[in-house]
């Protein structure tokens, strides 16, 4: 039996880390900068943050699968990756995946620390 190899496109809307997720005095993306600036990452560098919540998602394979409140399908990515201080973050993000034609998209939510609390314990 051999898997088959779907190709997956991961999209970020451009506003979504300039104007939340690295604006400290955004009211609801305020406290996720704090927790993203702790391990490194900086308003200046908006790329290296989006690398980081797409290879977030890839590392952490495949998601489980959930609905919002308004009833939208999203996929919830909960683990760790890379932060550029060279620790390990522990992170939940949030995608929602679209059937494009014939190609697959995965369109980003949102990114949450993930702290002792909310993680998933393990075996």
């Amino acid at each position: 039996m051999t898997d088959d190899i779907v190709q997956v496109a991961w999209y970020i809307a451009s506003p979504k880390i300039p104007h939340y997720l690295s604006d400290l005095d955004h009211p609801v993306g305020g406290s996720k900068a704090k927790y993203l600036m702790r391990f490194g990452f900086t308003a200046a560098e908006p790329a290296v943050l989006a690398n980081a919540l797409v290879m977030h998602a890839m590392g952490n394979l495949p998601g489980t699968p959930s609905t919002t409140r308004v009833g939208k399908r999203v996929i919830v990515f909960e683990g760790t990756v890379p932060a550029p201080d060279g620790r390990d973050m522990p992170l939940r993000t949030v995608w929602e995946p679209l059937q494009v034609a014939d190609a697959r998209e995965m369109h980003f939510v949102t990114a949450v620390p993930l702290t002792r609390r909310r993680s998933k314990s393990k075996p």
